[in-house]
């Protein structure tokens, strides 16, 4: 049984749609998505299946703010990455030797995400947050394309480079979940590296 919790504000607290994300995701994995329902995610946050529903438009989607958690381990890597200095070198530097450190929030993500390849509902609300990520990476991807944001071409690199760092994601979050396997972190960004360069098809990744 999901232990008792301190009631949630919805309102107030700016983590508080988190908060419901990671008990929708821990009844999720323990109970399975048919069995969990939409009042019990609330019950479990001490809060009104009313009030629920005000801020998620379904079940499935609460677990979206946990799996945006995810898609960020990424994003925010890429989006300090300095326009003179070439995305293998910068990674290099960024990295830490030794296995990823996967907090909680990363572990119930991937869970979310192994479960969306049985799970239609909850793909589709992986699939939302990759669509998210997916415009925010043209804004990171734009400058060193020399284009605006908004341009076709870059939204269309960035709809490339997003579908190869998914791709990673995907894999990643299986090899954990089903075999227990902690990649590098050295490992994990030289991946990256090569997932964004060659959907770019080498466009973006050197300095510029």
């Amino acid at each position: 049984m999901t232990e008792m919790r301190m009631p949630i504000d919805l309102r107030r607290n700016p983590d508080a749609r988190l908060q419901v994300s990671r008990i929708a995701a821990e009844l999720f994995w323990r109970d399975g998505v048919a069995a969990t329902r939409g009042e019990d995610i609330a019950a479990a946050a001490g809060i009104a299946t009313r009030t629920l529903w005000r801020y998620f438009r379904s079940k499935e989607s609460c677990v979206e703010p946990i799996l945006a958690q995810l898609g960020r381990r990424f994003s925010t890597v890429l989006r300090a990455w300095p326009l003179e200095i070439g995305l293998a070198d910068y990674l290099e530097a960024a990295s830490v030797p030794g296995p990823t450190d996967f907090s909680a929030d990363d572990i119930a993500a991937m869970r979310i995400v192994v479960m969306g390849f049985d799970e239609p509902a909850l793909r589709s609300a992986w699939l939302m947050v990759c669509d998210e990520a997916e415009r925010e990476a043209a804004a990171v991807f734009a400058p060193r394309l020399g284009l605006s944001a908004d341009a076709d071409a870059a939204r269309q690199v960035a709809a490339s480079i997003s579908g190869a760092i998914r791709a990673q994601s995907d894999a990643m979050s299986r090899d954990y979940v089903t075999s227990g396997i902690v990649p590098r972190s050295e490992d994990v960004l030289e991946q990256l590296v090569t997932a964004i360069v060659d959907a770019s098809n080498g466009r973006v990744g050197p300095a510029v």
